[in-house]
């Protein structure tokens, strides 16, 4: 739904592409109950965001429709479960928009990001045990979703999702959906 929503959110003219780098440390519920989930543990993420290579100038002479999209920063980061149960370390690109800011204080504002890549993970292909899943593959989809308060300009908190899948390209395609939340800092 959020992913439906976003176009008509960017299209305002105060929303902004966040294009630096950031390195950001997370502790998220591995294969959250709620959503369905199996697996067990707690989830250790840390993740390196690098600045976009599109530059400001080159996007700002786009049209606004086209401005949101064309800016995206190369991510890799892990998901290191800490009771044994499956990792990833995943790879690809992440948007994010600063939806408003200055909001309490100068330099603050809140933002929205999604990621789309993939994830390498040592997770059981195919399971027969109650407690896992069966993955389908090494090599899965990963998507997130991640909305943000910038505490100040150089630091955030963000409560965040993702899934990984193989998109029903295997016979076994039972995802990991996990939940969290996570600090940034922008450099």
């Amino acid at each position: 739904m959020a992913l439906a929503l976003l176009p008509a959110l960017l299209r305002a003219q105060s929303v902004t592409n966040l294009t630096f780098g950031e390195i950001k440390l997370g502790v998220l519920a591995h294969d959250a109950s709620f959503i369905g989930g199996k697996e067990h543990g707690v989830d250790v993420n840390p993740e390196v965001i690098m600045p976009s290579p599109v530059p400001n100038a080159w996007a700002a002479s786009l049209p606004a429709y086209l401005r949101w999209m064309v800016q995206p920063r190369p991510t890799f980061g892990a998901e290191i479960n800490t009771s044994h149960y499956t990792n990833q370390f995943y790879f690809g690109t992440t948007w994010t928009w600063m939806l408003a800011n200055n909001i309490l204080q100068p330099g603050d504002g809140f933002s929205a990001g999604i990621f789309f890549g993939g994830a390498a993970n040592d997770g059981e292909i195919v399971s027969s045990k109650s407690d896992r899943k069966s993955l389908g593959s090494h090599i899965l989809f990963r998507e997130a979703l991640e909305l943000g308060y910038w505490i100040t300009p150089r630091i955030q908190l963000s409560g965040y999702i993702d899934h990984v899948s193989n998109a029903g390209l295997a016979k076994q395609n039972q995802s990991i959906n996990d939940v969290g939340a996570r600090i940034g800092l922008r450099f």
